[in-house]
């Protein structure tokens, strides 16, 4: 239950050894690689000058152009392929292969001739969708004049007569048809914004007309088309429906190509992975025969990167491990390791930072502290059933990816206390089942406000705790008492004046204030020692005295776990009282639907309020007293399991 202990190891191995041994490393997957290329690490570094940058292979391009088919059929199938249903997916887990059987599938399939097939049916849906497009655009420029009665190729056998059809705009038909008077004007069709008309005048005025036409904005109807608008309409109508049908068929086909986008989703597995393996390329330096390669491994994987050294290069390969230098802490990755329960919880020491190498993992330490206070905050036993027999069902059934399964197994645990404060708490989807707990929340409210404080006190003590344990282990005791110590000596202090002016205890009053007084005087004169002079150190020391009023905050933030823990529950007793309201035959459908829809919204306002208020007291009031994170996470160089699951040879 801890961080991961790393070594740093070098490994000098044959260039034409280099593929075979990455193969076997990314299947490994507990490596990762150091930048050699950088230019930090080579000025650094002076031995590594005289070597050469590896460099990613030649062929990088064709592999990426095969990769970009994959992917590209894969997006065009998934389009039409039907999707299976979540639960369905859920329930099935991924395909499971070694590197070599992936290989020899890809190796054995005929993919690029299914690519073919997959790209000539999106060329010619590409093709029917531009020639739909087309005729619908003509269908809509010819819509506005299917009222026009004559072929269009009529209008150009005129040979006296000018014509102008065309349209302007609604506000100008009144004053077209006056400035137009000595002219034929057919009103065709109108819309929201235009008129559209013809306008036959004698060829003698077709310059005044147009002049006029031009002053109201006209913009003249531009067709090739000879025929009838109407009958053009239908034939353009037509011929979309002959498209839509086709493209229904060739669509119907694809939804059949299930095959072939399963086989799509190995060949963009086995490329990405290859391409993967090639630009890791850019992390080595290399002389003309050998290759160079630097990493961080866990110690307890060493016998295993031994043993794949000793099966790919035989005994033609130098292979060193180094404990990690105090120069080197922060660049060590992070990895945590926990048992079942804790290891669910990581995601919250995660999501706020990992701790450095040389730090503590928190998460046994947050843990404990996140199951009571979640379990206060939701506090009810039916919630707390419902939630331990849905995460069971869904651990039970499904298969998850890693993160998704320990969050589903963060919930599980969390169902635990949640059933446990809701029989102390005696609510059981609030009261729909009265039973007496050991609190009464109607009556016992200041018990419970005093409970959440004083687990507030406990974990605000427990942090300090932490902290001057870390010290004292790194070999500062001196810092943990200046630190830790006189922040413990005055806060019990000012709680022993608090409880001795409650109980009325003379002897404790006095205690507590020399102890006060003491506390006070450690901190001012400890707490600015990093200041180079006296005054400042005086007045950094005052100014961290003043920082007492926080541990105040801290403990009423505590008083939420009473607050969200009573409203939940009022609010579920509230859904009940209306469910008990129905008059009638009526309350047999609205009891149900009143239950299920206001309990699941209180269940799911609960969860959220529980899960986020439970992280704010971690991050600000707990993790402040000890913990400051700073690491970065180990990210080892491993399979890209999108479609399927890579295991080991």
């Amino acid at each position: 239950m801890a961080i991961v202990k790393m070594n740093k190891f070098t490994l000098l191995a044959f260039e034409d050894k280099k593929d075979a041994l990455l193969r076997r490393l990314q299947v490994f997957s507990n490596v990762e690689f150091i930048d050699l290329q950088d230019e930090n690490f080579i000025e650094n570094n002076s031995i590594f000058n005289d070597l050469d940058k590896s460099e990613v292979d030649s062929q990088i391009a064709k592999w990426e152009e095969k990769l970009s088919k994959a992917k590209f059929s894969i997006e065009f199938l998934e389009k039409y392929v039907p999707k299976q249903s979540l639960l369905k997916s859920l329930y099935k887990e991924k395909l499971s292969l070694t590197m070599e059987e992936l290989e020899k599938t890809v190796s054995d399939s005929n993919w690029e001739g299914s690519y073919d097939k997959v790209k000539s049916k999106d060329n010619k849906l590409t093709e029917l969708e531009n020639d739909k497009n087309r005729f619908k655009g003509y269908v809509e420029n010819l819509q506005p004049y299917e009222q026009f009665d004559a072929p269009l190729s009529s209008l150009e056998e005129l040979r006296q007569t000018a014509y102008y059809l065309g349209n302007v705009s609604n506000q100008y038909e009144d004053s077209l048809q006056s400035a137009l008077d000595d002219c034929y004007l057919e009103i065709i069709s109108k819309d929201k914004q235009n008129t559209y008309f013809i306008t036959l005048c004698n060829k003698e005025n077709s310059k005044k007309v147009e002049n006029i036409l031009r002053g109201f904005g006209f913009s003249q109807f531009k067709t090739e088309e000879k025929e009838n608008p109407l009958k053009l309409i239908h034939e353009y109508n037509e011929k979309i429906s002959l498209i839509e049908s086709e493209e229904f068929i060739i669509k119907e086909e694809l939804a059949g190509y299930d095959q072939e986008l399963k086989a799509m989703q190995l060949v963009y597995e086995y490329y990405n992975n290859l391409l993967s393996r090639k630009m890791v390329n850019n992390n080595f330096l290399k002389t003309k025969s050998t290759v160079l390669m630097q990493g961080w491994v866990p110690i307890h994987e060493n016998e295993q990167l031994i043993q794949i050294a000793q099966q790919v290069l035989n005994d033609d390969y130098y292979l060193n491990f180094e404990d990690v230098k105090e120069e080197e802490i922060d660049d060590v990755p992070i990895k945590l390791e926990n048992n079942d329960l804790n290891s669910s919880f990581e995601a919250v020491t995660e999501m706020y930072s990992l701790p450095k190498y040389n730090d503590i993992d928190p998460t046994p330490f947050v843990a404990p502290f996140y199951l009571i206070f979640f379990g206060m905050m939701v506090a009810d036993a039916g919630y707390g059933i419902l939630m331990l027999i849905g995460t069971l069902l869904s651990l039970k059934f499904f298969h998850f990816e890693e993160k998704t399964n320990k969050m589903v197994k963060f919930f599980m645990y969390l169902s635990f206390p949640t059933i446990l404060f809701g029989m102390i708490y005696g609510s059981f989807f609030g009261d729909l089942i009265k039973f007496k707990g050991l609190i009464d929340t109607t009556t016992d409210v200041m018990t419970i406000l005093v409970i959440s404080v004083v687990f507030g006190v406990i974990q605000i003590f427990f942090g300090l705790g932490i902290k001057a344990t870390v010290l004292i282990k790194i070999g500062q005791p001196l810092e943990a008492f200046m630190d830790v110590g006189s922040w413990v000596i005055t806060l019990i202090s000012f709680g022993g004046i608090a409880a001795s002016i409650s109980f009325n205890l003379s002897i404790l009053k006095i205690i507590s204030i020399i102890g006060a007084v003491v506390g006070s005087i450690l901190i001012v004169l400890t707490q600015g020692r990093q200041m180079k002079t006296k005054g400042g150190q005086i007045a950094q020391g005052f100014y961290e005295l003043y920082g007492i009023t926080s541990y105040v905050s801290d403990l009423v933030s505590y008083t939420r776990l009473m607050a969200i823990g009573l409203s939940g529950g009022s609010i579920a007793g509230a859904i009940n009282m209306i469910m008990h309201m129905i008059p009638g035959v009526g309350r047999f459908i609205a009891i149900p639907l009143i239950f299920l829809l206001g309990q699941t919204v209180n269940l799911g306002l609960s969860l959220l309020s529980g899960y986020v208020h439970t992280l704010r007291l971690t991050y600000v009031e707990y993790f402040s007293k000890f913990y400051d994170g700073g690491g970065r996470a180990f990210k080892p160089f491993k399979p890209k399991n999108q479609y399927i699951n890579l295991k080991r040879d």
